[in-house]
This record gives structure tokens, sequence and C-alpha cells, in this order.
């Protein structure tokens, strides 16, 4: 039977427990809280506590909203006071009124000026290269560096969205040092990312501030209803081969394709493809086994699949071997990532 597998667009991305810990200690969530959280929005203790757990994004998308409208902050403690509710609203009919990317971007920077004093966002453009800054008053720090890092998340999924396709950045750099989760910071952003940098900022290429877009009233209504998955997208836009790669092994069986077949489906020589892949620092072995980890979650949480039937697709041979490739991925069994992640279980 043909597996049920999720077109490539909307296979969620997955963050590291170490994101989600460091999430917590930085928006002063406490512990009993934090259970609170977690059961609400399907995460099970053992995953968080995991060192090699992995959460959806829709479940971390799920746990922000739910932390956003308790505390009517948009941005859940990470800046030094609360951002009003409906902030992300009012911001988005400010700009899908301009009538470039580059306006949209400065009526953005002028309405965070008026509503927060941690940071002030510039939009600059020089020899063809364009930059949006975070800089940051002189004396100490008043944001979290998480508070940082999805800010500039959401000005680069917002001009994704502007234009409805993802960005490709130039660079992203942060003016301190790599946290623990860095892993995440790169399936998040579309670029080379830098760290202990003098200021925080992404670069791009400067044509974009020209373009022209158009977007209703309606569009922005259905952005904000999904925040922040609208605006936490998966940037294949930084690795191109890697994400054909992906769409292949989703298209035709991850679980049984070898790699002289996706090399010739995807028109190129073995070495080719080894070598485009070294280029993007992946290996076609560990696009196979995320990719067979994010589908495995999926599924598990997604659908009623038996687990026999998501090791067999998977292309494991029994379904031991499973559950210890599992445990490696996330820390916790498939039974038990089943159940915590809110899908009623067929088999544990």
């Amino acid at each position: 039977m043909q597996p049920r597998l999720p077109h490539p667009s909307s296979l969620h991305l997955t963050l590291s427990s170490c994101f989600l810990r460091a999430f917590f200690d930085e928006t002063g969530t406490d512990t009993e809280k934090q259970i609170r959280l977690l059961q609400r929005v399907g995460i099970g203790a053992e995953t968080l506590a995991a060192d090699n757990g992995r959460i959806p994004e829709d479940q971390f998308a799920a746990l922000y909203r739910l932390m956003a409208s308790e505390s009517q902050d948009e941005m859940v403690g990470l800046f030094s006071r609360p951002l009003p509710g409906a902030a992300m609203k009012f911001g988005g009919y400010i700009m899908i009124t301009a009538s470039t990317v580059g306006v949209a971007l400065y009526r953005y920077s002028r309405f965070l000026h008026m509503i927060a004093d941690d940071i002030e966002v510039v939009v600059a453009r020089e020899d063809g290269v364009a930059s949006v800054t975070l800089v940051e008053p002189s004396g100490p720090r008043r944001c979290r560096e998480i508070g940082l890092e999805l800010l500039l998340k959401v000005i680069h999924g917002v001009m994704s969205w502007l234009i409805g396709q993802n960005v490709p950045l130039i660079s992203i750099d942060f003016a301190f040092a790599a946290p623990s989760y860095v892993d995440d910071l790169g399936a998040l952003f579309p670029g080379p990312i830098h760290f202990d940098r003098p200021v925080t900022a992404i670069t791009f290429d400067a044509a974009l501030l020209d373009l022209s877009f158009r977007r209703t009233e309606q569009d922005l209504r259905t952005f904000l209803s999904r925040q922040p998955s609208e605006w936490l997208c998966s940037p294949s836009a930084k690795q191109p081969v890697t994400h054909l790669v992906r769409t292949c092994l989703l298209e035709r069986g991850v679980g049984s394709l070898a790699a002289a077949e996706i090399a010739q489906a995807l028109n190129m020589s073995q070495r080719t493809l080894s070598r485009r892949l070294e280029g993007e620092q992946t290996t076609l072995k560990h696009i196979q086994d995320t990719l067979r980890r994010d589908l495995a979650i999926h599924r598990l949480t997604q659908t009623l699949d038996s687990i026999s039937d998501i090791a067999n697709d998977l292309g494991f041979g029994d379904i031991a071997s499973f559950y210890r490739a599992f445990r490696a991925w996330t820390g916790v069994a498939p039974g038990a990532y089943r159940r915590d992640g809110g899908a009623s279980p067929v088999d544990a």
C-alpha cells in the first residue's frame, strides 16, 4: 500500500529540545508552567528533557500562540516590555498597501520604533546589497538573544510572504556568541550564519527592495491566523539541491531509492550530486536520515498509521531497527511520542 506522504511544502520542520529549553529559560517560564503548557500542546516532558528530542514546528507554533495569548505579549517576554496584542496585525496593514518591498520594510521599521524601544530596525542598501539591522541602544542588552533571532526571522518571513517565495540571504549576523541550539538557526535561516559580529542583521540582494507585490486584507488575515508558522517557514532557498533530493525522496520513496536512482531522477551523475551536496555542507545519507526522522514524526502525530507500517514504508527491515533509530533521533520510543503528540495510537 502506498504510504500517505505529505507534500514537500507541508512537511513541518522540527526544532530541537535544546532550543525549546533555551526558549523557556529566556522567556522566564517556570517548571510548573512549562509542564502545563506542554500538556496543552501535546509535547511530552520526555521529549523536552531528552538531549536529542525533536518538536514539530506546528507544536512549537501552538505553544507560542498559547504563551502570547496568556501573556498578552506577542514577543512572549523576550523584550523588556510586552509587545501589545495585534502588533503584527497593524504592522501587516501598514505593509500591504506599500508600493514595493523596500517601502513596506521601512514602514514596518518605523512602526516597531513606535512600540518597542529595545531595538531600532534600520533598512539600508549599498553597492547592490540590502540590509536589515537591529540596532541596540548603548548599555546592557534590553532584550533576550532569542528575541533578536525571532525578530530577524519575523522580518525575513514577512518579506518572503510579501513576494510569495523564500528570500535567500547573503548572510545572517548575530552580535553574540553561538548558542547551544545553533543547528536550529541553520534550519530557520536561508544563508550563512555568523556570530560575535558588531551588529545583528540580515543581508540580501538589494533588487528585492524594488519588487512590487500584491497582498490583500484576506491574504493578511490568513497569514495572521497561521502565525508564527508562516514566518517560521523552512528555508529551502538555502540548499536548493538538498531540497530537490528531499522532494525526490518524498515523491518516489525515502526507504527504497538508491543513490544512483536519485542522481538519475535529478539528471546528474552520482559524483556531481555528491559534490553539490558537499557544497551545501550535507550528504545524501544525512538528508535521508533527517527526512526519515521528520516523516516518522509527521505520521506519528498526524496520522493513525500503525508503527509497523511506518517502519516498513521508511525502509526499515524490522520494527526493532525503527525503534532504535527513532530513540536515537528523538530520545523517546515511537509509541510514547505518539501519545504525547496527540494522535490516537494504533500500536505501541
